[in-house]
């Protein structure tokens, strides 16, 4: 084996170890994502929007178990987390 092949396998390894680097963080992300869902779940759901105070309509509490806001407001949750 010359150089030129220590090398080439030296960056299919790296690229191999990056993707699973990747894929760990993935998996992180949606274990995250798991874990705040289900403490929503535990919350009550509600029928007022705990920001704005408009009625959350049934479906969105049907669709949206420990729901706590508005669709309005749950934007705006979300773009204040995401730092927007």
């Amino acid at each position: 084996m010359d150089n030129r092949d220590d090398f080439e396998y030296n960056n299919e390894e790296e690229a191999e170890m990056a993707q699973i680097h990747s894929l760990h963080i993935n998996m992180n992300a949606v274990a995250d994502v798991q874990k705040q869902l289900a403490k929503q779940r535990s919350l009550p759901t509600q029928s007022e929007c705990q920001d704005c105070g408009d009625e959350i309509p049934p479906e969105r509490q049907r669709a949206v178990p420990g729901v706590q806001y508005c669709i309005h407001c749950q934007g705006l949750q979300e773009r204040r987390a995401k730092g927007l």
